[in-house]
Order: C-alpha cells, then structure tokens, then sequence
C-alpha cells in the first residue's frame, strides 16, 4: 500500500489498473479473498469529437465519428466470450473498468447511458461476475455537466462511478491551455461545475494538471488555487512525454515543486493533502534492480479499447485519432473477427506482452541512477520511432528536476516531524548541476544528512 509522503495518511492516488483492481475488489465491493484481483480497463471512444480545442492534446487528429450503440453492444459480447475462452486476452478477468472517453465523452451522454445500462444487463442475465465487479470511470471538461441527462447519469450510478472534470489548477492557465474552438477559455464553466461535483456527489474528486512546456511556469500557482480556493485534496500531475523539454523548463519545474512543497509545509496540509509529484515510496529516484524489468505502461496487456470505427486496441494513444495521417494504427483486433483472431494482430499482441524494460530501453535508461519511478507512454514510442518497443527520453530532464524537487520537499518533511527518515539524493552531481546551481545543489545535499 503506498502512502502520501510521510505514511501519516493513506494515499489515494491509483498509481496503475492492475492496484485499482485490487482496490475496487476488495474496498469497494466488498470482496473478502486472498486472492489478488487483477482489473482491465475497457475503454469506449465514444466520440472524436470535442467542444474544446486544448492546446496540449495528444488527440491530434480528431473528427466528428463517433461510436454507434450496435458496436458498443458487441464489443461487451466479445469481451464477455473471452472471459470465457481459455488463452483469450480477457480469459477470467476478475473485474473491469469501463471508461468512457473522447474527445469530449459527455458529447454522447445518451450513448454513455445506454452502453452502461446494456453492460449491467447482459451481465446480470448471464450472472457474470462483472455483475458486480465494475466500475465507471470518466474525465470531462465540464462544458456539459449541468446538462440535465448528465446529471442523471452522475445519480444513476452514484458509488460505482469515478469521474473527475478537468481543471488546469486557476483562471489565467486554464483559459490559456483549456480554450473554446474560438479561443475563449473555459475556466469559469469548470470551476462551476467542479464546486458542484464536490458539493453534490464526492467532495474528495481528485484532478489532474498537465505540464507541458509551455506552462509549466504555472505550476505552484495552479496547485495553490486548487487547495485554497477549490478545496481539492488529491492532485495529479505529470509531464507529457512529447519532445519540446530542455534544461530551462527543468529549472523553472524544480523551482515549481520548491514553492508547492514549501506551501503544503508552511501551512501544514502534509497529512491532508496528496500531490502525485511527491513521492516518499524507498523506492522511487534511484537506481532500479535489474530484476525490476516489467513494462511501467499498462497499454501492454492490461487495457482494451473499441474506437468508432470498431476496431480494437490496446489504448486509444494507438488510434488514429491520436496518431494522426502519417502513422499507421495498431490495432489488435475488430468487434468482427474479434481480439487476436488474424497473424498480424495475434503478432502485435505479442510484440506488446513481450515489451521489458530492458527490451526497449538503451544502456543510458537501463543503467539510470535515478530510473525508478520514470515513465514512458508504449503508443508515444510507437508514434515516434515506429515500433512500441523503443523507449522515447524526452521526459528524461524533467525527471530529474523532480528527483531534485523531492530531495528537497521529503528532506524538509522529515525535518519538520523530526523523523530519522532521509531522502537520499542519488542523481550524479553533473546531472543536477545541468539544471541547478552548485550552492542549490549544496543545500539539497545537506538537507539529506
């Protein structure tokens, strides 16, 4: 179980699908067993479409295709016969995640609706186990929550259903990255729904920022407006893993985490609040084992996805509507010929099950002093290099600057509770002195003793 920063409070974060089974088994349902559920996410896109035009997005190629009823309903056929057949890639999963996702998945809120209430009766008819074990899980921009079937789908599946509305932490960068197809921004459209969320149906909604170079300037302002002024208490955040990063936005980041780390301490919010880009895990920000070889992405194996066209997919980072024009979709099956049933998409899952990190990582990724805890994105891989099996590094310079933020945030917790505890710093002094000055980089190595 991991916990949020000094172990005092229990953390709420979900780092991966495989955990959130686990949570979703035996927290939520209730399930009293030994054995260690596995969750997959079954991921419906539902529409390319969306009201908002952000300017980080990954989805660079969408359209107005959207998913028909009759695909939905045999995708759930499909996945409720492999559970059946022995060597299928959902063979006896234990529980699944439906996600709904665009564009913008509120767009087809009616769509939404209907696909749930079919999933809930097939699988009762048939007594299935996902019956019971199942949850719903969305993230909207916010533009159509108070729309009045909206709000009856948030009623109707109150207590199975995660959902969380995007906000880029305060007005001035949410109207910069989060903008109308007019370029209006849509801040005070999300706050408003957000304030309603919390008030009317889970007062701990988490939410999640996305850095990207361009405003990553914003970040201690952004969270800070969230914990004041939005009353959130679980934040997420991570940097994109397209190229565009450089020494200059590892400062700003370090100096970012700085001024959010010294805030949660000054005003005592450590035991109330869990911020992702804090991690006081022994294992994070150093050297990883050599035993340590699976795949951090759960693209490979552990997530399906149906786009509206009916073809199959690992995520939907490996659709068209992501990959744009120039790049091929790796797809690994159709609602038709089912998930794995021809040589070129029994190939592609195979190719993916057998992702390490060792496989796709060079001598530099492999041999990091600070690895542990680093992700990659498989589909970015794939968009960028041609093959999911050779790891993109853009994100490495950020990485580093968080190694360095964490230094010192968890070193001056440790000293605020006077705990023995310590973080050590293991990024070589070349690395940080890369991004910070010598007499910063003296300070964070004093704080570890």
């Amino acid at each position: 179980m991991s916990t949020a920063f000094t172990g005092f409070k229990e953390n709420k974060d979900f780092p991966n699908v495989y955990e959130q089974g686990r949570k979703i088994s035996n927290l939520i349902y209730g399930i009293e067993t030994d054995r260690s559920y596995v969750a997959k996410t079954v991921t419906f896109q539902v529409t390319e479409f969306c009201n908002l035009d952000c300017t980080y997005c990954y989805q660079i190629n969408k359209s107005n295709k959207k998913l028909s009823l009759e695909y939905a309903k045999k995708f759930i056929d499909l996945l409720i016969e492999e559970y059946y057949t022995e060597n299928s890639y959902f063979y006896q999963t234990d529980c699944v995640i439906l996600e709904f996702i665009g564009g913008e998945p509120l767009i087809e809120v009616d769509l939404i609706y209907d696909i749930i209430e079919y999933f809930k009766k097939v699988t009762i008819k048939k007594r299935h186990p996902w019956a019971k074990n199942y949850m719903i899980s969305m993230i909207s921009n916010g533009v159509l929550y108070f729309n009045e079937k909206v709000q009856k789908l948030l009623k109707d599946n109150e207590g199975k259903l995660d959902f969380s509305i995007s906000l880029d932490g305060c007005k001035e960068l949410h109207d910069k990255c989060r903008v109308f197809h007019n370029g209006k921004g849509s801040y005070d459209i999300a706050e408003k729904a957000c304030k309603h969320y919390m008030a009317n149906y889970n007062p701990n909604m988490s939410t999640k920022l996305t850095l990207a170079p361009e405003n990553i300037d914003w970040l201690s302002k952004a969270m800070i407006n969230l914990i004041e002024n939005l009353n959130y208490t679980i934040i997420h955040s991570n940097c994109i893993f397209e190229e565009g990063w450089n020494e200059e936005h590892a400062l700003i980041f370090y100096e970012e985490l700085k001024k959010v780390g010294d805030y949660i301490l000054d005003n005592d919010l450590e035991n109330d609040t869990y911020i992702s880009l804090f991690d006081d895990k022994d294992f994070q920000f150093k050297k990883l084992d050599e035993s340590d070889n699976g795949n951090f992405c759960g693209t490979t194996g552990s997530m399906v996805a149906i786009a509206p066209s009916g073809d199959i997919f690992t995520c939907i980072r490996f659709m068209r509507s992501s990959l744009g024009d120039n790049v091929k979709p790796f797809s690994i099956g159709n609602i038709e010929t089912g998930i794995g049933r021809r040589p070129e998409y029994k190939n592609r899952i195979n190719l993916l099950d057998s992702i390490t990190r060792r496989s796709q990582s060079d001598d530099e990724c492999w041999n990091c002093p600070i690895g542990s805890g680093c992700g990659w994105c498989t589909a970015n891989n794939y968009q960028e290099t041609g093959t999911p099996n050779k790891r993109v590094k853009h994100i490495c310079i950020m990485h580093k600057a968080r190694a360095l933020g964490n230094v010192y945030f968890l070193n001056k917790l440790y000293r605020k509770h006077n705990m023995t505890n310590r973080k050590e710093m293991h990024i070589p002094k070349e690395w940080a002195l890369s991004i910070i000055s010598e007499e910063e980089y003296n300070m964070l190595y004093d704080l570890q003793k």
